[in-house]
């Protein structure tokens, strides 16, 4: 049976792998006079992704555990029905 909570928690946590790479581009180019981003502007959203890629990262490895112990307890309860038969 396919499992979409592995596949999910995967792609979640490469998302907020993503927004965090953002937030540090974005500080490493923080001495960069050239842009129209004001630096206040800039500070804002070095926080904002990296919180929130953090959050994703942490929501991804949740959902990832409560799909491995999803797995366990179905393969348990299939090994129940199979030694009751």
């Amino acid at each position: 049976m396919f499992n979409n909570g592995k596949a999910r928690s995967t792609l979640l946590g490469v998302v907020g792998a993503y927004l965090c790479y953002l937030a540090y581009q974005l500080f490493e180019g923080r001495a960069e006079t050239g842009t129209a981003m004001t630096p206040a502007a800039r500070y804002v959203f070095i926080a904002f992704f990296a919180a929130a890629g953090a959050a994703i990262m942490v929501y991804a490895v949740i959902l990832w555990k409560r799909s491995l112990k999803e797995d366990e307890d179905q393969a348990r309860r299939k090994d129940e029905e199979d030694s009751l038969k």
